[in-house]
């Protein structure tokens, strides 16, 4: 599985970057885990984000409070 750390901010301004750089991970097919500890800043591009990857069957692990309070909030957290 390859792991991945997440930067700081996971906003509308990070989002394509973001995603620019899972691509190939997730086109080939590659086991990714996202490390979210990093993650401070979240809006709804980088749930959004966050939710096609794991629809891709990418893995979430370690979110940050931040994350985490947002998951729990959506009702995401227990997928």
């Amino acid at each position: 599985m390859t792991r991945v750390e997440l930067g700081d901010e996971l906003t509308i301004v990070t989002a394509a970057e973001t995603r620019e750089r899972l691509v190939p991970y997730l086109k080939t097919g590659t086991a990714l885990e996202l490390d979210l500890s990093a993650v401070s800043d979240i809006d709804t591009a980088g749930l959004q984000l966050l939710l096609a990857a794991r629809q891709e069957g990418a893995v979430l692990s370690e979110p940050s409070p931040t994350v985490s309070d947002l998951l729990d909030f959506t009702r995401l957290s227990a997928q």
